[in-house]
């Protein structure tokens, strides 16, 4: 990804592009007519034959060593169902995504799919929009809030139980419709997602997938869930405490 300022003095992101960049470019340009706030306008692409993109200001948080505030954690969560109701009207067909050609199935809509803390715009503390979409494609809506949470809360390192149970329940809370303790059912069922995508982006010889794999990415993640497993009873336990008060 490069960052270019124009000849207007204008930033803008220059980042390379892929078989998917079509359907991307389409949905950006969907939710932006829906009135969708936080994403980027897309710019064409560049002599290059990189997608030019628009620069959303703030910064990219560390889920591994940073946590954003409540108002961020629950701001980030609202606006995922404001997405996730924006998309719903997306034109129904199939497109050529990331994870291959694919037409969502009843209940589905195209998800962000990697809602991760790194992928927030964060100005002054606050939630400001979501970048880096070449991940999208069709899924459940609950997938990307479960990811959301994973890395928002954050549920992939260690806090206090009762600190998680709090937070999950602020998202669910925020996004609506949807139980603390569904939630945190679906953060275990969506890492299992990622493990079986990461093995077909692997066995399509997809560039992203396998630069993850060597960069020790994936490796790191299975510790992560491990450690999550261990901990997911206390979590549920304090999320019981939470709700009786």
């Amino acid at each position: 990804m490069w960052r270019i300022v124009d000849a207007d003095g204008v930033i803008r992101v220059h980042r390379p592009t892929g078989p998917w960049t079509p359907a991307v470019h389409e949905l950006l340009g969907f939710l932006a007519d829906a009135g969708l706030d936080g994403i980027p306008a897309v710019h064409g692409v560049d002599a290059e034959a990189r997608e030019v993109l628009e620069y959303l200001p703030g910064d990219t948080l560390d889920p591994e060593t940073e946590q954003v505030s409540d108002s961020a954690l629950a701001a980030a969560a609202a606006w995922l169902r404001r997405f996730h109701d924006a998309v719903r009207a997306f034109p129904a067909g199939p497109r050529e995504w990331r994870q291959g050609v694919q037409t969502p199935e009843p209940g589905e809509v195209i998800c962000h799919n990697d809602p991760g803390l790194y992928n927030w715009g964060v100005q002054r503390g606050e939630f400001a929009g979501m970048i880096d979409w070449d991940r999208a494609g069709p899924g459940q809506p609950i997938e990307d809030l479960a990811f959301l949470s994973w890395s928002g809360v954050p549920l992939l390192r260690e806090i206090p139980a009762s600190d998680a149970a709090r937070r999950i329940a602020l998202a669910a809370h925020a996004y609506g419709g949807i139980a603390p303790e569904t939630l945190l059912d679906a953060v275990e069922a969506r890492m299992a997602l990622i493990a079986a995508r990461w093995q077909a982006g692997l066995e399509r010889n997809d560039p992203g997938t396998i630069a993850l794999r060597d960069a020790g990415i994936m490796e790191r993640h299975f510790a992560r869930v491990s450690g999550f497993a261990a901990r997911r009873d206390q979590i549920h336990d304090a999320l019981h405490a939470h709700s009786t008060h």
